[in-house]
Formats: C-alpha cells, sequence, structure tokens
C-alpha cells in the first residue's frame, strides 16, 4: 500500500500530538499511589522560596500519608497547608504529621491550600528545568518524582 504525501502528513501531526501530549503530563506511580504532573514555577532568584504543584490519587484499597519530601536543590522542604484567617489574610505553615491521602481519593497540591516549599535553593529554577525529588509516604515509602519547571497558572493540572 503507497500512501500519499498527505497521508503522511496526517500521521505525522498524529505523531507530534501524541508524543507533545506525553511529555507534558508525566506520572509517578507506586503502591496505588499516582502522582501527577509535579511543577514548579521558575525563580529569579535562588533566596526566593519555591512552591511545587502535583495531585497524589490514591488509586489503592487503603489509606497513606505523605510524611516528608526532600530535594537536592534546596536547603529545606517542607509540607504546607494555606490557612486564611477571620481577617482573610493567608498564611502558610508547615503542616504538622505529614498529609493524610485518603484510599480512593484525589489531594491537590494547589495554590491556596496543600503545597510543598523549596527553601533555600541552590540556584534558581529557569523555565524547563527538571529536576528530582523524594517524596515519602508512610505506606508506599520513598517515590521519586521529576518536577517539571513551567512559567503558568498554579490552578491548571496537565493530564
Amino acid at each position: 500500500m503507497k500512501l500519499k504525501f498527505f497521508d503522511l502528513r496526517v500521521v505525522f501531526t498524529v505523531l507530534l500530538t501524541l508524543l507533545s501530549a506525553t511529555a507534558l503530563s508525566h506520572e509517578f506511580t507506586k503502591a496505588g499511589l499516582l502522582v501527577e504532573h509535579p511543577w514548579a514555577r521558575p525563580t529569579h532568584a535562588k533566596s526566593v522560596p519555591a512552591a511545587i504543584y502535583f495531585n497524589v490519587v490514591n488509586k489503592g484499597e487503603g489509606d497513606d500519608r505523605l510524611l516528608s519530601v526532600k530535594s537536592a536543590r534546596a536547603k529545606a522542604v517542607e509540607i504546607h497547608q494555606t490557612e486564611v484567617d477571620e481577617n482573610n489574610i493567608a498564611r502558610m505553615r508547615p503542616l504538622k504529621g505529614g498529609l493524610a491521602i485518603p484510599a480512593g481519593e484525589t489531594i491537590s497540591m494547589e495554590t491556596g491550600g496543600f503545597h510543598v516549599m523549596l527553601i533555600g535553593l541552590d540556584a534558581p529554577l529557569k523555565k524547563d528545568e527538571r529536576f528530582p525529588v523524594v517524596l515519602n509516604f508512610e505506606k508506599a515509602g520513598e517515590v521519586t518524582v521529576e518536577i517539571l519547571v513551567e512559567d503558568r497558572e498554579a490552578g491548571m493540572m496537565h493530564h
């Protein structure tokens, strides 16, 4: 069977689209947990803290808990929660005891809610850079994920 030039362009376009979608959505799984598209915004100075955002989907039968996060890119890494007080002032606070990931639920790490803070960066985060962090779960154990530095809105999630 001989393909026409037009047919080859269509095939090429479809393949390029599929490859682009795969590059944008990166996922990591272990022991029933799915970590969807971990990312961070670029920073302009290493003295500026950075936030990491992602979803954790617990497809397992039991609850789990995100206990800690490690990264060679920062002096300290903390799981934070944003709380709004009675004066409508938002404050980020370290989450004590880790973050519960109930069975069958999705926990979103996003602006205005739960997120991971990188404090004392070794260098600014550059757009399109990728770097590893290790998520430490109570039951699933350590899960190494790759953070993609993207210049986009925190509420947007690729799937």
